[in-house]
């Protein structure tokens, strides 16, 4: 995923995301899955829902029933959160 992040005199900051390869097929996978009219509506949503965490930590239920906490990977951390997160 690349990211590309401008700003211009008199305006907000404009940050635009380019999806490929994988990552592209995960999103239209999701779309599709989940239900959504389309990629915007689904990264709305999900920054909806992350917004309102207390915390890193989303827990979600699976196909099967059971909830799986789910947290970022320390790699995509800062250094000082990795260390906490890994208890070091």
């Amino acid at each position: 995923m690349a990211i590309n992040r401008k700003s211009s005199p008199g305006s907000e900051n404009d940050l635009t995301l380019s999806f490929n390869n994988g990552e592209l097929s995960i999103l239209e996978n999701a779309v599709k899955h989940l239900g959504f009219k389309d990629e915007e509506s689904l990264l709305r949503y999900f920054l909806a829902v992350i917004s309102k965490s207390g915390t890193r930590t989303l827990t979600v239920i699976d196909k099967e029933g059971r909830s799986l906490p789910l947290n970022p990977s320390p790699t995509l951390l800062k250094e000082d959160m990795a260390k906490a997160a890994q208890g070091s």
